[in-house]
């Protein structure tokens, strides 16, 4: 008599698949870094197409010159000014930031994950990397 393979999946006590719980924090993973990624792409390539509209044609003609125009350079506190205002340069930075945050959302969704999977080391992980991310980010800014 051959012997039933055996489930490369174990369980808990309770009786739940770990490899399942695992399966769906790299599901929401993906889908965070899916839609960030793609919002962030849309918003760029929306403040390009609003550049071109608004007379960065001759960029594309080979004319040369800035399709943002000479101001496009945004601290972030002018951010929301420029979005009511409609400016390219805003629409472009607000895509960057996306894109830019993307990844540390990526891994407080994995964080999230691990806590509902009771794997609180690696969420311990995740909120280190977190935290790293944040210190990156503010000795970036200071620079």
């Amino acid at each position: 008599m051959v012997p039933a393979p055996t489930s490369p999946t174990s369980t808990s006590p309770t009786g739940a698949s770990e490899t399942g719980a695992s399966e769906t924090g790299a599901r929401q993973v993906a889908l965070v870094l899916r839609i960030g990624g793609a919002l962030g792409a849309a918003l760029v390539l929306a403040g390009l197409a609003v550049a071109v509209a608004q007379g960065g044609a001759g960029w594309l003609h080979g004319a040369g010159g800035d399709p943002l125009g000479g101001g496009a350079a945004m601290r972030l506190s002018d951010l929301g000014g420029g979005l009511r205002h409609g400016r390219a340069g805003a629409v472009i930075l607000l895509g960057m930031l996306v894109l830019a945050a993307t990844p540390a959302a990526g891994v407080a969704a994995a964080g999230c994950a691990w806590l509902r999977a009771r794997r609180a080391w690696l969420a311990g992980v995740a909120v280190i990397v977190l935290l790293l991310l944040v210190l990156a980010s503010v000795l970036g800014a200071a620079e």
